[in-house]
């Protein structure tokens, strides 16, 4: 990332792309080592980020949001580079906010049986109970009282949208398909063409930001998985019912099928959602590795939309210092950040918070804010 006040003649096409007129490895004295550079932002998320920057910030999780002006995405002509020497160099420079590497991120440890297994009926008695036929396998939703919520609240009436940051969805699944996040927009509009001026073109389901096209299919299923927990049609006589049964479901495909994505394409596929309407974004991965432009994203989709992202499965502390079983901890993120509520596994390889959620003793508040199944779910 480049200073804000540093003018790199960007200029936008009809579909909010970038492109910069100043030759950026030339600027940043390694022209030699780049092979090319990209804008990573559309034209819309630059400016609205910037906006937020010039306002004063009420909340103190996010005092003082990043803006995404001037960000590139910077591949270089050889893969022996000294990455670490380069981007040492880098944040030398004066016009420099910021140089990081493209860290990994990866979906957590996932399995899928190769066999439904019935367990014994649940007896716990509720008003509002679904007639679809597995759930009385679903012990994860009286565990955390969801059929509470249904009794006290309701099941949901359509306006949530969760978009869920992952390999993808299978949005033809039939206990998913009628609760799938529609751009209308671009059903209704003119194919082959960008209509509601996003910068996507015919992102009628959401995008697949791996092979950059419409088109966000799991090719892998942990996406499909998660979408289910979260928003399987309730009551529908198949399959399960999700936590919430009328919600839209947002596909944002960030990861590869081996369930490995990095941190530019998380950052591209969070601005999507938070300007495409989400009011929630799923994210079940997790990473040590602190990306600086994943966290610009997520400060800026914070402002408009519940975070909330997976503490990860290495039966770590989040620290600072020592675990009690001696060893060191360390934060998974985006979980960590106060302003994405952290979810541990009531498992003993879960990742866990020693300080409990409303303490933290880092100074930037790190956390995870709350515990639910997360073995063996339906």
């Amino acid at each position: 990332k480049l200073k804000d006040n540093v003018d790199v003649k960007t200029t936008y096409n009809s579909k909010g792309k970038g492109t910069s007129q100043v030759n950026i490895g030339q600027l940043l004295g390694i022209e030699n080592k780049v092979k090319n550079t990209t804008v990573l932002f559309t034209e819309k998320a630059i400016l609205k980020s910037v906006a937020r920057k010039q306002q004063k910030s009420v909340d103190y999780r996010v005092p003082n949001p990043g803006t995404l002006k001037n960000i590139f995405l910077v591949d270089l002509n050889s893969e022996t580079e000294n990455i670490q020497e380069i981007i040492a160099a880098l944040n030398k420079n004066e016009k420099v906010a910021y140089a990081e590497p493209d860290y990994n991120y990866d979906v957590n440890d996932f399995t899928i049986d190769s066999e439904i297994i019935y367990p014994k009926k649940n007896t716990t008695s509720t008003t509002v109970t679904p007639d679809d036929p597995l759930y009385i396998g679903q012990s994860n939703i009286t565990a955390v009282k969801i059929d509470k919520v249904w009794d006290a609240y309701g099941t949901g009436d359509g306006s949530q949208t969760i978009a869920i940051l992952d390999t993808g969805i299978d949005y033809t699944h039939p206990d998913l398909e009628a609760n799938i996040w529609i751009n209308e927009a671009e059903l209704n509009g003119v194919e082959g063409f960008d209509d509601d001026g996003n910068g996507y073109i015919d992102d009628i389901r959401g995008w697949d930001f791996i092979n950059v096209d419409n088109a966000p299919l799991d090719d892998n299923m942990h996406g499909t998985h998660v979408a289910g927990i979260a928003g399987a049609v309730g009551n529908n006589g198949i399959g399960i019912a999700g936590a919430v049964w009328n919600v839209k479901l947002m596909p944002i495909k960030v990861f590869q099928s081996n369930g490995v994505g990095n941190a530019s394409t998380i950052a591209e596929g969070i601005t999507y959602a938070s300007e495409n309407g989400a009011t929630i974004l799923n994210m079940s991965f997790g990473s040590y590795a602190e990306s600086i432009t994943m966290r610009n994203a997520l400060e800026n989709a914070y402002a408009t939309s519940v975070l909330v992202a997976s503490a990860g499965n290495s039966g770590l502390c989040i620290g600072p210092g020592r675990c009690t079983d001696g060893k060191i901890g360390l934060p998974s993120y985006p979980g960590a950040y106060t302003y994405v509520l952290g979810v541990q596994d009531a498992a003993a390889y879960s990742n866990y918070d020693q300080d409990g959620p409303i303490f933290s003793s880092y100074s930037n508040l790190l956390n995870y804010e709350t515990t639910a199944p997360g073995t063996s779910i339906m």
